[in-house]
């Protein structure tokens, strides 16, 4: 069974690879998309499976919505 932290330590892996994927080629916007989408979809899971307070979603958002400002 996965854990809490295994899931969390996933998702980072994959923000991070998004948001240095948007830094170091923000002129392909629909690769960004797809990333960001991915970063997005990981997390809806989560928060199906995974009991998550409302403090540790309202951080993903916020972060989910800064990277989604920097595609455009």
């Amino acid at each position: 069974m996965v854990t809490k932290e295994d899931m969390i330590d996933m998702f980072e892996e994959l923000f991070s690879t998004a948001k240095m994927e948007v830094m170091s080629n923000s002129e392909d916007v629909a690769v960004n998309r797809q990333l960001f989408g991915q970063v997005q979809g990981f997390f809806i899971a989560m928060t199906m499976v995974l009991p998550m307070d409302q403090e540790e979603v309202e951080f993903v958002e916020v972060r989910l919505r800064a990277l989604a400002e920097q595609i455009g």
